[in-house]
């Protein structure tokens, strides 16, 4: 068969046939790429379907695909040359399995003769040089996987710990042994005892390399609510935020003269804020749970993406080759919190102007749809109203529909005032 009206441009070198079509534009009506040698074609990145036609070495098709769409692969065993098309062109130019094409030179434009013997063995070169990145690569998705799990892992260790420091007056020492009971399971959990005591070891062996940061309530949220009055009640030489009765209190009930503004107070909170626990934990990755090559290198990229990282625990953790991860929560406290090491995050919060997270005043609004369409199909204009009848009498004031079924009714459907009186039987016929 003749394709003489074929376009054919060859790419016979690596790098032609590493590109394809890539980048290109889609293939015009009698134009085709030859990629030679070649056995397996992907269209990743593309963004227009192809036909590939697959040529044996004896110059066969032997096997069509129509309208490969992208991010496909298809390959066959048996090929030695590569043919893409435009969608649609095989079945244009009746292109089929077992049909012979003459790849001799000159038998159509723009195709030389078969490869050269230089080119013999470059599918040995190519895979040489392209197996270590596919390998490399497919070594970091498994590793973002890692993350991934270790990431889901301590966000439930987080939750955990902020769990009990609500109800143990924000402890560090509480949270410290429910955080670390919580990562039994990330460092190999167990059905029996002698598994849950070993894998406990080993997340308390990685204590030191997890940190555990009070973000709220803040050094300058004891110095605004602080109750000196609830500390000496419970025997306490340390700060002490109440509790109990905030919904109706603004200020400690011994201090009623706190300064409660956030807008110009030193921690920017309102006393229902200063009762928000808020932890921050970040946590290094061991190396030995950690993909070779992948790992470290993502450790190295991370050092190197940020340099000027102030953070000197995150620093030392990736300086020994860990990779950091970090997990936030916020929860209720259940009890009065106690000052213990928590952070100094000074500011005037919002400046005292919270602002609505909705849809602005003159934004849309809901539909307003009947009662007896739920699926809001009918939206009713909102500023039509029902006509008024002008000869409608009004209600009686004493008149509830809802209770009262006579209330409303037609004059037709009322009954007569003497229903209930007693009638004469009525006549019966001999």
């Amino acid at each position: 068969m003749s394709v003489e009206p074929l376009n054919i441009r060859r790419a016979e070198h690596f790098l032609a046939r590493l590109r394809g079509l890539l980048g290109t534009a889609a293939l015009a009506p009698g134009h085709a790429l030859l990629i030679t040698p070649c056995a397996a074609v992907h269209t990743a990145f593309m963004r227009y379907p192809i036909d590939v036609v697959f040529i044996d070495a004896d110059e066969r098709i032997a096997k069509v695909v129509e309208a490969l769409p992208p991010w496909r692969a298809t390959a066959c065993a048996s090929a030695r040359h590569t043919l893409e098309l435009g969608a649609g062109e095989a079945r244009r130019l009746e292109l089929v399995a077992g049909m012979r094409l003459d790849l001799a030179a000159g038998a159509r434009p723009g195709l030389a003769a078969p490869h050269s013997r230089r080119e013999r063995g470059a599918t040995l070169v190519e895979f040489v040089v392209v197996g270590p990145l596919l390998l490399f690569i497919l070594l970091v998705l498994m590793q973002y996987a890692l993350l991934f799990h270790a990431k889901s892992q301590l966000n439930y260790a987080t939750f955990e710990a902020a769990r009990a420091g609500t109800v143990d007056s924000a402890r560090p020492a509480a949270m410290r042994t429910a955080f670390d009971r919580a990562m039994t399971g990330y460092h190999g959990g167990g059905t029996t005892t002698d598994e849950l005591a070993a894998s406990r070891a080993r997340a308390l062996a990685e204590a030191p390399f997890a940190r555990i940061e009070i973000l709220s309530p803040t050094k300058e949220s004891f110095d605004d609510y602080h109750s000196p009055a609830l500390a000496t009640r419970l025997g306490l030489s340390a700060r002490v935020i109440p509790n109990t009765h905030i919904a109706q209190l603004e200020c400690p009930a011994d201090r009623p003269s706190c300064s409660r503004n956030p807008a110009t107070n030193a921690s920017g909170q309102s006393l229902h804020d200063a009762n928000l626990l808020k932890l921050r934990i970040t946590y290094g990755i061991p190396r030995d749970k950690q993909i070779p090559l992948a790992g470290p290198f993502m450790a190295r990229a991370s050092a190197l993406l940020d340099p000027a990282d102030r953070d000197t625990f995150r620093t030392s953790l990736l300086a020994q080759g860990r990779i950091p991860v970090v997990a936030h929560t916020v929860m209720r406290m259940q009890s009065p919190a106690i000052e213990a090491g928590n952070a100094s995050i000074p500011g005037p919060g919002n400046a005292g102007k919270p602002s609505d997270p909705g849809p602005p005043p003159d934004g849309p609004t809901l539909p307003l749809c009947p009662v007896t369409d739920p699926a809001c199909t009918s939206v009713p204009p909102p500023e039509a109203e029902p006509d008024e009848d002008p000869d409608e009498e009004p209600l009686p004031d004493d008149c509830n529909p809802l209770t009262d079924p006579g209330c409303g009714s037609p004059p037709s459907c009322e009954a007569p005032l003497d229903w209930l009186r007693s009638r004469p039987a009525p006549a019966q016929t001999p």
